[in-house]
């Protein structure tokens, strides 16, 4: 060894150890890459010597590091083929990597390894059985990176398509017009003598990955980056093996006229462009001139012109050579040759392929036969079913085929359908016809259907049959050969096992009897010490302990272990939880506790057998529990098992019911745990929520509050467990619809016991808490609940309306529900909707659209007129003054509330349809045909009562509107009279009303010439000058109806001065003092009927 070996020799082993023990990856991975510098390309007799160490780098946790030594192997293999037996296992152990880095540097390595493998074959004059294992093993390298063809990482499935095109390439033969690169290694250059390597199989090998390669791009699923790479690959393998073109080019008019449907529109343009480019290649290509037709057609489809076409074409001289090469016949002895036949002797190990290979390939006679061979392009399924489509396109299917599918097409226009439609402008020619048979028979071949298909299956299927017969053989081949380690793995040496002593081949078992009583006497002593050691630090230890033992336990032992439990609820919970989840381990199988239980209960017999399951023993407790002294601890331990128990039977969640009678705390406590059951266990769910209903009608109306008040909080924001509860609250609602109450709501549980005959107002409101309370979450609910109104007993049709207040105020006048109930009001209902209608409007004013629909109901079919009390307030001046008569003869009670409203005492909104004027006024102007003249004497009694209201200036503009009406109204005096009654100031107003009287002739109406006559004695003396304007006929009148009148009259104009008296008319002084005793006063017959009542 000389010194400068020697040198470089410590300087790599300095460089491995720094590199042992360095903690950042970008140094180890410096030192390393120095290392394959100098043991590869300075001094590569030390690559024997050092190999091993940085193969072991391979277990790096770092990934860089693992590809660098993927780099180093694959660097290592090519300067020296003999390193592949040592190191080709590790780059197969390195495939499996967890990293997708390195995976993808190990199939850009294999393409290399599998090139130096089969070269190093090739030029070896005898094959080992150690290049036998490394050629399998190579082999099965090559089988894993075809599966990697449908890995998840889209990085990995573009490094598997690149390994499956350099595959293609070197187990096939050239052609006369193979584009090939420079010194390519391929099948050309393998012996037919190669007993591994057998060119038949590689060759067919490499046909079938085509295939495969072919299908992956026909994917429908497959990426856009896949897809492209997949062209490029697929266009390389036919320029540089034209035997494979027609395939490859059907295969490229296939994936035209079916582009993947995940692809984007911009996805879709990228494609479209890398396939114009790839077909444009491909017509350059000499051996391309069979398919130029094709070609085209794809190409004027993509959008390229004629000239770019043209431009593309090859020469015409070497089309001209091509077919002169062609032509069979020319050179007899040409066929008689084998084709492709290597050299079978090497003159030298180290042969380096140079251009003259390819340039002797083109003259080859073989290579002309094989291209003949070619020439004669035999039909592909592409073909075929072409052939068979053009028979079929006749005028009257193709009509029919697009009639029929015109019902399939989508809404919106596909991406790849408006990235890729070119319009049609020679339709029906003979051409045109061939185009569209050449896509359909794409669409059909892509879908596995149509003659050619079946065809390319059934040759596919015998090749792949006769591949793996031949793969099998070389299996059974390899089975015999040497098991190549991995280099820098360390093997571990193997050591004797000493023979333990087994303890039931030195013991006797127990009798049954006597296993069973220890037993018994071992549980019960554990439990005795249990009462302390729970307690204690060791507490866990001793659950586990008391776990495994009570696995063994009888069903009499399970008893004693429950009431252990019971004993101290609120320190033995732990235990408990613990048991339980042993029990469901052993029922499911979980542990091996099942089986040590099983083989006890063997050994025990009969007796020892326990029958008690998880669910018995789980359901015994929780009864037990809830029998129990109520109490805060074991409130808690319920709600820990309903918590943490791994399954809890819908039945037993049911079971919660019977804390109903345990006291209000226990009851919220149990609602609570059931609560938590619903969110936290959703197979529970709706058990939970069907018992919690349950509870929601307990007869006591604190804890019905509760639990109502947890319901309605569970119900926002969760639809399902809302549609859970309303079923429960609607079934509970369809009981009223029965003629007693239901054994479901008698029960002691429920503070009802059993039996009940009639329905109370208990039993009703145990209904409708729920049902109610949901109402403003649930507004569609109130439809079913006018439905039961209506149907109901008469107990529950009073409770609905007493309870029925607060759920509509939520639910608010603005409500679609509320609304299209008072629409659609079922017949007998009119109760319910009125009342409805008034609690929406007692505190605000009714919205346009309830006063919409309240009208319509009303002019349609309900004609009660306490139906639009509600609404009055939103009703015109019109409507209401046609509906006052209706409802002033309503009870006075009723009365008074309308008219409140209508003068805005219960809500002041400003915005009533009557003034209080207006409505005075409408009274008096009530046809009496209408209504009688009593109850508008009452309803004008409740206006006159009311003097905060009807103040004297109110009373006055009335006064003034009812002298301006052409006919004055029949109690118009008696509201003068009630006017002067309640405000005396108003004396001069009237005196003045009267005098206006006068002229209006007021005499002419009988009980308006009363009530005038009346007014006069109570405004005496101020009535005097009144008086004296009455003509005398109608003063004589007056004094016979009122002689206090006619004595008033004569004191006061017996004190008045000649002057005085000289202004008064002789024919009234005639009558005044009697002069005129012959004239026969006008007497009004007085109607009975009609008398004037006292105010």
């Amino acid at each position: 060894m000389t010194e400068e070996e020697q040198t470089t020799r410590d300087r790599v082993v300095e460089l491995l150890n720094a590199s042992t023990f360095l903690q950042s990856e970008k140094e180890k991975i410096a030192n390393l890459a120095k290392v394959q510098e100098l043991i590869i390309h300075l001094e590569p007799l030390l690559l024997d010597s050092f190999f091993e160490e940085v193969a072991a780098f391979q277990t790096d946790r770092n990934s860089d590091v693992r590809k660098f030594v993927v780099g180093f192997i694959e660097e290592a293999c090519k300067k020296d083929p003999g390193m592949l037996p040592r190191l080709v296992p590790n780059i197969q152990l390195l495939l499996a990597d967890d990293a997708i880095a390195v995976v993808k540097r190990v199939v850009q390595a294999a393409a290399q390894l599998h090139r130096a493998t089969l070269s190093w074959l090739a030029l070896a004059r005898t094959v080992t059985p150690e290049m036998e294992q490394v050629w399998h093993i190579i082999t099965a390298i090559k089988n894993t990176i075809v599966t990697l063809i449908d890995h998840d990482n889209d990085g990995v499935r573009t490094q598997a398509i690149k390994f499956l095109e350099a595959l293609v390439l070197l187990q096939t033969y050239t052609e006369a017009d193979s584009i090939t690169r420079d010194a390519e290694f391929n099948l050309d250059h393998v012996p037919l003598t190669v007993k591994v390597a057998r060119p038949r199989k590689l060759e067919e090998e490499a046909r079938m990955v085509l295939n495969k390669l072919v299908a992956f791009q026909g994917s429908i699923h497959i990426s856009s980056v896949n897809l492209m790479t997949c062209m490029s690959s697929l266009t390389i393998i036919a320029r540089a093996r034209p035997q494979f073109l027609g395939k490859i080019i059907n295969a490229l008019e296939i994936l035209h006229a079916n582009l993947p449907p995940t692809l984007t529109k911009s996805q879709v343009n990228s494609v479209r462009k890398h396939l114009k480019i790839q077909m444009l290649n491909l017509l350059k290509h000499p051996a391309s001139y069979d398919y130029h037709e094709n070609i085209t057609t794809v190409l004027n489809d993509l959008g390229v012109t004629a000239s770019e076409v043209n431009k593309a074409m090859p020469s015409k001289d070497s089309i001209k050579k091509r077919v002169r090469r062609d032509k069979p016949g020319e050179d007899p002895g040409i066929v008689e040759q084998v084709s492709k036949k290597p050299r079978l002797e090497k003159e030298d190990k180290s042969i380096t392929i140079d251009e003259s290979s390819t340039t002797t390939a083109s003259t080859d006679p073989a290579a002309a036969v094989a291209s003949s061979s070619v020439s004669e392009k035999p039909s592909s399924a592409l073909d075929i079913t072409q052939r068979w489509l053009v028979e079929k396109l006749t005028p009257e299917k193709v009509s029919n085929l697009v009639m029929v599918t015109m019902l399939n097409l989508p809404e919106e226009m596909p991406a790849v359908f408006s990235a890729g439609y070119s319009p049609i402008t020679a339709a029906g020619t003979t051409k045109q016809i061939q185009h569209v048979a050449r896509l359909l028979s794409s669409q059909l071949t892509a879908a596995g259907v149509g003659p050619g298909a079946e065809q390319q299956a059934q040759q596919q299927d015998q090749e792949a049959s006769t591949y793996e017969m031949d793969m099998i053989q070389e299996n059974e081949a390899f089975q015999s050969g040497p098991v190549l380690v991995p280099a820098g793995v360390a093997g571990r040496g193997f050591r004797h096992k000493v023979k333990t002593m087994k303890l039931e081949e030195v013991t006797k078992p127990f009798p049954p009897a006597n296993m069973t009583h220890m037993h018994s006497l071992l549980l019960g002593r554990l439990l005795r010490s249990s009462a302390a050691s729970l307690s204690s630090d060791n507490a866990k230890s001793h659950i586990r302990i008391l776990t495994m033992i009570i696995g063994c336990v009888s069903d009499l032992e399970c008893t004693e272990l429950e009431d252990f439990i019971l004993e101290d609820v609120g320190g033995r919970g732990d235990l408990l939880i613990s048991w339980l989840y042993s029990e469901y381990a052993m029922h499911h199988d979980f542990s091996q506790v099942g089986r040590l239980v099983t083989a006890a209960s063997a050994s025990k017999g009969k007796e020892g057998v326990r029958k008690k399951t998880y669910e018995d023993i789980l359901g015994s407790v929780v009864v037990r529990l809830l029998r129990h002294d109520a109490s805060k601890e074991r409130d808690e331990l319920l709600w820990r098992v309903f918590m943490e128990v791994p399954h809890m039977p819908d039945k037993l969640v049911e079971k919660l019911v019977m804390v109903g009678d345990q006291g209000s705390e226990s009851v919220v406590a149990a609602a609570l745990t059931l609560r938590d059951t619903a969110n936290w266990r959703p197979l529970s769910s709706r058990p939970a929520l069907q018992t919690l209903a349950l509870l929601a009608t307990r007869d006591n109306d604190a804890v019905r509050g509760e639990v109502t008040t947890i319901l309605v909080e569970m119900c926002e924001g969760n639809e399902s467990v809302r549609t859970i509860v309303a079923d429960c609250a609607g079934q509970f609602l369809k009981y009223l619809l029965e003629k007693s109450p239901p054994k479901e709501l008698c029960s002691q549980y429920l503070g009802r016991p059993p039996p009940n005959a009639e329905w109370t107002e208990a039993t009703v409101k145990a209904c409708l808490y729920l049902y109610l309370a949901l109402l403003p979450l649930n507004q569609a609910l109130i439809h079913d609940l006018a439905v039961v109104y209506v149907k109901t007993v008469n107990e529950a049709k009073r409770a609905i309306l007493r309870l029925l207040e607060g759920p509509i105020r939520h639910m608010g006048m603005d409500s679609p529900q509320l609304l299209k109930l008072v629409e659609t009001c079922p017949k007998g209902g009119e109760t319910l909707i009125t009342r409805i209608i008034h609690i929406l409007t007692e505190k605000a004013p009714p919205s346009e659209a309830l006063v919409c629909r309240v009208r319509e109901l009303y002019n349609r079919r309900v004609s009660d007129v306490r139906f639009l009390i509600p609404v009055l307030t939103g009703l015109s001046k019109k409507e209401v003054i046609a509906v006052l008569p209706k409802l002033i003869k309503l009870n006075p009670h009723v009365v008074k509330e309308v008219f409140n409203r209508l003068w805005g005492v219960t809500l002041d909104t400003g915005a009533s349809p009557l003034t209080p004027v207006d409505l005075l006024v409408a009274l008096h102007l009530i046809d009496n045909e209408k209504c009688d003249v009593k109850t508008v004497i009452k309803a004008t009694g409740l206006c006159f009562a009311e003097r905060n209201i009807y103040t004297a200036e109110v009373l006055a503009f009335v006064l003034q509107q009812l002298m301006e009406q052409p006919e004055l109204p029949t109690l118009f005096m008696r509201t003068v009279i009630q006017t002067l009654t309640h405000y005396p100031k108003l004396l001069s107003f009237i005196i003045n009303v009267l005098q206006r009287l006068i002229a209006k002739q007021v005499w002419k109406q009988k009980k308006v010439w009363e009530g005038f006559i009346k007014c006069c004695q109570r405004a005496v003396p101020q009535s005097f000058t009144v008086l004296l304007q009455l003509p005398p006929a109608q003063l004589s009148d007056v004094f016979a109806s009122a002689a206090d009148l006619h004595a008033h009259l004569t004191s006061h104009v017996s004190t008045l001065t000649e002057n005085q008296r000289s202004h008064i008319p002789t024919s009234l002084l005639e009558v005044i003092e009697g002069h005129n005793s012959d004239q026969t006063p006008l007497s009004l017959p007085l109607d009975s009927s009609l008398t004037m009542q006292e105010p």
